[in-house]
């Protein structure tokens, strides 16, 4: 339990809190719950998307908890040489959109795409369910990287490592009957987001999975709310929505519960450090050539494809252009990249109030608050996007504020995650030498708790901007005329079928 804080005005807190949550998560899920239409469901198609939904996000979990777990030890138990390279690759991955990234991997390995031009190979399945598959995969890769190498940094797996190899065991059975069911709740934890990630992508499905008719739910939703105006498309929507919502909280759920049973992993402490063993070549080779062939190569054709005139035409230096860029950056392109900045800034400075207040709660009531905003970040932006429309379309629809307000209550969990785990190293005297000063409970968390936690707030505001920014399902839902994001646009281009002016607008979001 958390230690008490003393003299923050708990009741005042509480209500304040309360009615955030109530506007951003409680209302808006109640609206989405009572308007689904169980009978849509039987509609035809509807079946066949929430199965390929399922089957895709439990395969693409799998893949990247085992391949973010391998990355993990190749980098954190191995003398490998270019270990921070490395990490600082995948993990610079993450300003990369999907949507962008689903972008990238077409001008490289599908048909009339880079490697077609130079030496005639293409990748005709990456339009496809396979090709959704591996793109959302390279994706959320990194993500299960980060939660793995953080279990494998704690000074306490490091330190049972040493007392077994002190005790003669060898590598492979350290790293069985030690290191992997230490850092088992920390690979469950990378399944659970991979999961929540792949169920809720959007963008990768519609750009892969859309031309050669494979359909989620998330896909299916959007062409229901966006490409059709009878009342018994929208019912079936929401129903969809309300089906996405359900499936990611049965299994962040049962999954989080699982990881408690497992035990908690250690935080990072001072101590010994791990146990490094020599690195095979060979999986050095393989880690490179998967950063080369997932990361450089698709990332180094977009930009290839945004500088040529036309697609077909030889990306040499004789051909590259900037008119793609000319034609795609017009007046509508620029307010949209200002809008999406403005949105995303407005949404990281609300949030981060939100999750001080969580913060706050949580050190002065001892109870933890934060598995709301976590919940909210496991529910697909389709869901939530439709929630908001339900909850507020009436009043405030086709604007930006109901754009902020999906924004929010998506990435809160963001900006509150740092900062919980920074304060929780905090000492509740600190508020309490404050008040004996004589300094109010504002004045006294203003001077000295937001210093001392002032990385974990530039943290949490520089994830929510990111994200924010790159956003594409739930501005593509709720936006009207002249409300447009820049991921939006882009995805206005794609669906026309100007690849050139995509790759271009891409490039500038990236």
């Amino acid at each position: 339990m958390a230690s008490r804080a003393p003299g923050l005005p708990a009741r005042p807190l509480s209500l304040a809190l309360f009615a955030a949550l109530g506007v951003l998560i409680l209302y808006p899920l109640a609206r989405l719950a009572i308007e689904a239409a169980p009978g849509s469901m039987l509609e035809a198609g509807v079946g066949r998307a929430a199965l390929n939904s399922i089957w895709t996000s439990v395969l693409v979990a799998s893949l990247a908890a085992a391949l973010g777990t391998a990355l993990g030890l190749l980098t954190e138990r191995t003398r490998m040489r270019a270990a921070p390279l490395l990490r600082a690759a995948l993990v610079g991955t993450l300003i990369v959109p999907p949507f962008v990234s689903a972008l990238s991997w077409q001008a490289v390995y599908a048909p009339f795409g880079l490697l077609d031009d130079l030496v005639g190979v293409s990748a005709p399945w990456l339009n496809g369910r396979a090709g959704v598959v591996l793109v959302i995969m390279v994706n959320v890769v990194p993500l299960s990287y980060l939660i793995v190498a953080a279990a494998l940094r704690s000074s306490r797996v490091a330190s049972l490592e040493w007392s077994a190899r002190a005790s003669g065991s060898g590598p492979a059975e350290t790293l069985k009957r030690i290191t992997l069911p230490l850092v088992r709740p920390a690979i469950t934890g990378a399944w659970l987001v991979a999961f929540a990630s792949s169920l809720s992508s959007f963008g990768v499905p519609v750009v892969l999975g859309t031309p050669a008719g494979f359909e989620t739910l998330t896909t299916r939703v959007y062409r229901a709310v966006a490409f059709s105006a009878l009342p018994e498309a929208f019912d079936e929507a929401v129903t969809m929505a309300l089906l996405l919502a359900v499936i990611a909280l049965v299994v962040v759920t049962l999954a989080d519960r699982y990881r408690s049973a497992l035990g908690p992993t250690a935080a990072r402490q001072s101590g010994p450090a791990p146990y490094l063993h020599p690195v095979p070549g060979a999986l050095a080779a393989v880690a490179w050539a998967y950063v080369a062939v997932g990361l450089v190569v698709p990332a180094v054709g977009l930009v290839l494809r945004a500088l040529t005139p036309a697609v077909g035409v030889d990306a040499t230096p004789d051909n590259w252009t900037l008119a793609n860029f000319e034609a795609a950056l017009d007046g509508r392109t620029w307010e949209a990249l200002g809008r999406s900045a403005l949105l995303a800034a407005a949404a990281a400075a609300v949030a981060l109030v939100l999750a001080g207040l969580l913060v706050a709660l949580e050190r002065t009531a001892g109870r933890r608050r934060g598995s709301a905003a976590l919940v909210m970040f496991a529910v697909p932006g389709t869901s939530i996007a439709l929630a908001m429309s339900l909850g507020y379309g009436r009043w405030i629809g086709n604007t930006a504020l109901i754009i902020l307000l999906a924004y929010v209550a998506k990435l809160l969990a963001l900006a509150h995650r740092p900062l919980s785990a920074a304060s929780a190293g905090l000492h509740p005297d600190l508020m309490r030498a404050g008040r004996a000063s004589g300094s109010g409970p504002i004045t006294s968390a203003r001077l000295l708790l937001v210093p001392l936690v002032r990385s974990a707030l530039l943290v949490g505001a520089v994830l929510v901007f990111v994200f924010g920014i790159h956003e594409l399902t739930m501005s593509s839902i709720l936006h009207g005329p002249g409300n447009e994001t820049l991921a939006v646009v882009i995805l206005d281009f794609q669906q026309i079928g100007d690849p050139t002016t995509t790759a271009a607008l891409a490039v500038v979001l990236a």
